[in-house]
């Protein structure tokens, strides 16, 4: 059901937004409050809960999560996070309550609105589950940390909560809304908890089963434990895989992911010292290892948190995995100095070169073949011949064709091909890639 759970966290680590300042406990919104327009209110399209303290959620809503609520006079301002967009956004509406029926509608009439509508009350919308996530004693919160909570069943994820955490308290209370129809009795659910900080994961919990009691989710204290890596000092390359830059440990091939406060000045200085496009370049990185989230939902990948590092000036003693010339299918990655991103009704563009001096590949369109010869470092490619099909951007694979046939020397730098042309200037980077 939510799918969100590292845009939400750099979004409230980045913005610096608080979700929940105050470690105490509120009372559920299903409470009676001296606040009438307190409680859970079921519209169309939208379920919004509003508790006594200001905290507001959103637990139908896929695309927002809320943040908090204000009231003044009849004006009510909304504070959320925009999932798509990756900000924090507020929306004030007007207010017009008449016992249990609530309408929201716009100040102007300007504007998205996502909270607009008719609204009645129902405390049976929604169920809940209220706890505490405890850090081990003596611990340390690292900067920018944001602590997630997620309730899951079997096969999804019903509910998660993302909140930044603004002070030290090792006790952090926390409440989980979901639709009431997405909970039944019969059927077994756990909870589980982290605290991340610039990519990099801290602090986590056992995945905890719960009990239900009388329908009702028992309150329960998640402890978490830390994550312990020590601070290394590594050296290896920094290297384009796909469109993400990776550090490769020298002499392996271990890949970690670059992440942490100094992430943004280590790409920047990689970039600045390249040669040609995507040239790896060697580094001594001082920094912990975690895990962070990886590309899919629920999955991880090891990162290191960057703290200091320094770029070498050659790489001496410093080999990377390596690939072959010929017989390596070699997917087009940048011309001249232009990233290439394939169409998404197209082919990605590449090159293969076999032991027998035949060249062929494709232009994201048309299939090309013809021959090569290679003297050392020495590559001259052609005459090649291409089939001659009617498709989109095709003034790219012109540029292709024509940059394969103007290269006269290459370089590997592991799984970096480089063309060259008689003037030593690249015309065309290549990425290994394995079938």
């Amino acid at each position: 059901m939510k799918q969100f759970a590292v845009l939400c966290l750099t979004g409230l680590a980045l913005l610096g937004c608080s979700d929940n300042d105050t470690p105490d406990q509120p009372q559920p919104a299903t409470t009676e409050s001296s606040n009438p327009l307190t409680g859970i209110w079921q519209g169309d399209q939208q379920v919004l809960v509003l508790e006594d303290n200001g905290d507001f959620y959103l637990p139908m809503d896929d695309q927002r999560q809320g943040l908090s609520w204000e009231q003044q006079d009849t004006t009510l301002t909304f504070r959320f996070l925009d999932i798509a967009q990756l900000t924090v956004a507020q929306q004030q509406v007007h207010a017009d309550q008449q016992g249990d029926r609530l309408t929201l509608s716009l100040n102007d009439s300007e504007g998205n609105a996502p909270f607009t509508g008719d609204y009645r009350r129902d405390s049976q919308a929604v169920g809940f589950l209220s706890g505490t996530v405890t850090r081990p004693p003596d611990s340390d919160l690292p900067d920018n940390a944001v602590l997630t909570v997620s309730l899951l069943s079997a096969t999804d994820t019903l509910a998660r909560r993302v909140i930044r955490l603004a002070d030290d308290n090792p006790a952090q209370p926390f409440r989980l809304y979901y639709p009431a129809d997405a909970v039944s009795g019969d059927q077994d659910y756990q909870i589980s908890s982290q605290i991340l900080a610039d990519g990099g994961l801290f602090y986590q919990s056992e995945i905890t089963p719960l009990t239900m009691r009388r329908g009702r989710f028992a309150n329960i204290t998640l402890p978490l434990s830390a994550v312990m890596t020590p601070s290394q000092t590594l050296r290896g390359a920094l290297a384009y895989q796909g469109n993400q830059v990776v550090f490769t440990l020298c002499n392996t091939d271990r890949r970690l992911q670059v992440a942490g406060p100094q992430q943004a000045d280590l790409l920047t200085s990689y970039r600045d010292a390249t040669a040609y496009p995507r040239q790896p370049r060697v580094a001594t990185v001082s920094g912990l290892i975690r895990k962070i989230p990886g590309e899919q939902a629920g999955s991880t990948q090891a990162a290191v948190i960057v703290e200091s590092f320094t770029l070498e000036d050659d790489s001496n003693n410093c080999r990377l995995p390596a690939a072959a010339l010929t017989n390596t299918r070699w997917q087009l990655v940048q011309l001249g100095d232009e990233p290439v991103e394939p169409g998404s009704d197209q082919r990605p563009p590449h090159l293969l070169l076999t032991d027998q001096g035949e060249a062929r590949g494709n232009g994201g369109c048309n299939t090309f073949n013809g021959s090569y010869d290679r003297d050392n470092n020495q590559l001259t490619l052609g005459p090649l011949t291409s089939t001659e099909m009617a498709c989109p951007a095709l003034e790219t694979e012109q540029h292709y064709l024509e940059a394969l046939e103007t290269g006269t020397r290459y370089r590997i730098d592991g799984e970096l091909l480089t063309l060259f042309d008689d003037d030593d200037k690249p015309v065309a980077s290549f990425q290994a890639v394995y079938l």
